[in-house]
C-alpha cells in the first residue's frame, strides 16, 4: 500500500526530470554535438537563392560546388530550433540580405565525408546554450528532487502507539543520553553540498551575460539572480562554518529527560569557548520551544513537505557560568494536550524543536535540536528560570495596553493602523482600509506571478519548431498558464481592492473597490445587526512570530453577513475593537 501512494509522486517526478532531460536533448545536447562535429568541416563560397526570416528564426537557402558537383542546402546555424534569445536573428538575416540585394557570395562550410551537408554560421551561442542548460537543468532538478522526498516521505509509517513510544523513545539516535547535540554538523554539510551544486549550474550565466547584453538581450539580467542566490547560499555556508569552528559541538543538557507534556521542558545549553569576560549583562539570548507536525500536502505537482506549528514559546534564559564558557538555563511549561515526539519520523509525524540564539561582543550563535519529548508529568531538578511565565506575563500586559488604547478611543496601535485609516466628523466614525495595505502579501503574488509567467513565455516562445515538440511543449505549459493567470488575478486584487466603512448612530454603510470601480455597497442600520463576530482570515509567519490577521463581520436580520473590517492583526485587537463597536453603537451582543 505505501509503494502504491507512492507511484504518482514518482511519476510525476520522473516526467518532470524526463520533460528536463528530452528538452535539453533535443536543444542542448544536439546543438552540441553537431557543433563538435562542424568544428571539421571545410569551407567554399556559395551562392545565396533566397532569404528571410523571423525575429525567432532564420531561412536561407543557397547553392555550392564540392568537387565539380552542385549541391543546395538550407542550414543557416548549428541549432536546430526557434529562439528570439538576443539579436542574433535580426543581425544574421540583414547581413545575409545584404549579400543577397548585392549577389554577392558567401562563405559556408560542408562536410567533406558528405557534402549534402553544410551550414553558413558555424559557431556557437554559448548565451543561449548556457540558458538552455539551466533552464533545462532546473526541470531536471526539480524532478530528481520530488522524486527523492517520495521515496524518503514514504518510508515505514511510524505506527507505534504513545506507549509503546513511552518505551522505546531511547531507540532513536541522539536520544540516548539527556546531553542532545544540534543539527549545526549536518546543516553545514547541506549548506555547502548546495551551494557548490547551485553555483556549478548557475555561473556560466556571469561568463557570457556582456556577450548577450551587448547583442541586445536584456532579459538575461533575470538569469543574474541565479548566480545572486547562490552568492547567498555561500555566504550562507561560510558564516555557519566560522561559527561552528568557533564553538564546535554545544550539547544541550535536558531536565528533565525526556522533556514532559503536562510537565517541564527545560535544562541548560553549555558554550565552550565564551569567557566569562563577556558578563551576562552583555550576553543576548533567547530560547524558543515549538512542537511541530510535519506533513505532505498535496499531490502531484502541488505535492510538498511542510510544517505546522501546533505550539511555541519564546524567551529570555538565564547566564551562568559554566567551566570556561557560559551556561543558557531555562524550563517551559508545556501543556497537556500536545502530540509527543514520534521516533520514526516519517510521513506525517511530530517533532519538537528547541532553538537558541545568543550574542556578545559580536560574536553570534544559533542552534536548533529536535529533543524526545514525552507524555509524562515530570519536572525539572534544577533549572528554576521558568519561560512561560514570562511569555504569560507579556501578553496580560499586550492584552491590557491594546484593551485601554482601544477603549479611550486611540486606535494607533500595531494590531490597527497597519492596516485601518480611522477619522471621525462629529458623530460619524469612518473607517478606510485603503490600497496596497497588504505590501508583503501582493509583493509575493506578484513574484508568483512573474515566475510561473516567464517560465510560460519561455516554453511559448523560446523552444518552439513548428512540428510535435512545440505541441508537447504548449501541453506542459498549461499547468504553468493557468497559475500565473491566478496569481495576476490575486495581485491586481490585493493590490488595488480597498474598503470603506461609515458608522453613526442611525446607520452603516460599506462600500469595496477595486481600483476606482464600486464592486459591492451596502447600507443599513445599527439595529438590523443580529450578532457582531470577528474570524480570522489568514496568518503570517508562524511560530512564536505568527501574526493572525482577522476581520470582524456583521449578521444581519436578514441572514446576510458584512465586512465592517479587515486585516486587523492579532485577537486581541480584534477582540477588544469588536468590543468597542457594540458599546459605542449599540449594537447587539448575542456572543
Amino acid at each position: 500500500m505505501a509503494f502504491l501512494k507512492k507511484i504518482p509522486f514518482l511519476l510525476f517526478g520522473l516526467l518532470f526530470s524526463g520533460v528536463g532531460a528530452f528538452i535539453f536533448y533535443e536543444t542542448g545536447w544536439m546543438t552540441l554535438n553537431d557543433w563538435q562535429h562542424m568544428q571539421s568541416w571545410q569551407s567554399v563560397d556559395a551562392e545565396l537563392l533566397d532569404v528571410k526570416g523571423h525575429e525567432n528564426d532564420t531561412e536561407a537557402s543557397y547553392r555550392y560546388q564540392v568537387d565539380q558537383f552542385a549541391y543546395e542546402n538550407d542550414r543557416v546555424y548549428v541549432a536546430s530550433f526557434k529562439d528570439n534569445i538576443g539579436s542574433y536573428h535580426a543581425d544574421l538575416q540583414q547581413q545575409l540580405k545584404k549579400k543577397y540585394r548585392k549577389g554577392e557570395s558567401i562563405r559556408i562550410w560542408f562536410n567533406p565525408d558528405k557534402p549534402t551537408e553544410s551550414v553558413i554560421d558555424r559557431d556557437m551561442r554559448w548565451g543561449m546554450f548556457t540558458i538552455v542548460v539551466v533552464f533545462c537543468s532546473v526541470f531536471f532538478l526539480v524532478g530528481v528532487f520530488v522524486m527523492w522526498a517520495a521515496l524518503k516521505a514514504s518510508r515505514k509509517t511510524n505506527k507505534a502507539s504513545r506507549s509503546e513510544q513511552t518505551v522505546n523513545w531511547q531507540s532513536r539516535k541522539g536520544w540516548e543520553t539527556p546531553n542532545i547535540r544540534s543539527n549545526a554538523k549536518s546543516t553545514m554539510a547541506i549548506l555547502w553540498i548546495f551551494a557548490i551544486v547551485w553555483n556549478a549550474v548557475s555561473s556560466p550565466i556571469v561568463f557570457v551575460f556582456q556577450q548577450e547584453w551587448q547583442s541586445g538581450n536584456y532579459a538575461v539580467v533575470i538569469g543574474l539572480l541565479f548566480p545572486l542566490v547562490g552568492m547567498g547560499l555561500l555566504y550562507a555556508a561560510i558564516k555557519v562554518t566560522r561559527e561552528y569552528l568557533r564553538f564546535g559541538r554545544v550539547l544541550y543538557e535536558m531536565d528533565p529527560w525526556p522533556g514532559a507534556i503536562g510537565g517541564h521542558v527545560g535544562g541548560r545549553i553549555h558554550v565552550k569557548n565564551w569567557g566569562r569576560s563577556s558578563g551576562s549583562e552583555s550576553v543576548k539570548s533567547k530560547v524558543m520551544l515549538e512542537c511541530v507536525k510535519s506533513y505532505v500536502s498535496g499531490s502531484g505537482k502541488n505535492r510538498s513537505r511542510r510544517e505546522n506549528i501546533l505550539w511555541a514559546q519564546e524567551g529570555i534564559p538565564a547566564i551562568e557560568n559554566y567551566g570556561n564558557g557560559l551556561a543558557l538555563a531555562f524550563r517551559f511549561d508545556v501543556p497537556e494536550d500536545l502530540p509527543q515526539a514520534d521516533v520514526e519520523q516519517s510521513g506525517t509525524y511530530h517533532f519538537w524543536r528547541l532553538s537558541v540564539e545568543a550574542e556578545a561582543q559580536g560574536i553570534k550563535l544559533e542552534r536548533k535540536y529536535t529533543i524526545p519529548v514525552i507524555v509524562s508529568s515530570a519536572q525539572s531538578r534544577y533549572v528554576t528560570h521558568d519561560i512561560s511565565e514570562q511569555v504569560e506575563e507579556k501578553a496580560r500586559e499586550k492584552d491590557e495596553e491594546i484593551r485601554d488604547s482601544i477603549a479611550s478611543g486611540n486606535f494607533d496601535i500595531a494590531g490597527l493602523s497597519r492596516a485601518m485609516d480611522f477619522t471621525e466628523f462629529g458623530g460619524e466614525m469612518r473607517m478606510a482600509f485603503p490600497m496596497f495595505r497588504n505590501k508583503g502579501l501582493t509583493l509575493f503574488a506578484m513574484i508568483f506571478a512573474g515566475g510561473f509567467g516567464f517560465a510560460s513565455y519561455s516554453m511559448l516562445t523560446e523552444f518552439s519548431d513548428g512540428g510535435f515538440f512545440q505541441v508537447f511543449i504548449w501541453l506542459f505549459s498549461v499547468p504553468f498558464v493557468l497559475v500565473a493567470l491566478f496569481a495576476s488575478v490575486a495581485t491586481v486584487y490585493l493590490m488595488f481592492n480597498n474598503l470603506r466603512v461609515i458608522f453613526t448612530q442611525t446607520e452603516i454603510s460599506v462600500l469595496r473597490r477595486l481600483l476606482f470601480i464600486p464592486i459591492y455597497f451596502r447600507r443599513f442600520r445599527p439595529s438590523d445587526i443580529d450578532q457582531l463576530f470577528f474570524k480570522t482570515n489568514g496568518s503570517t509567519g508562524s511560530g512564536v512570530k505568527k501574526i493572525e490577521h482577522f476581520k470582524i463581520r456583521a449578521r444581519l436580520r436578514d441572514g446576510s453577513k458584512v465586512t465592517l473590517a479587515e486585516d486587523i492583526d492579532g485577537e486581541s485587537a480584534a477582540k477588544h475593537f469588536r468590543d468597542y463597536l457594540v458599546r459605542r453603537f449599540n449594537i447587539s451582543d448575542s456572543l
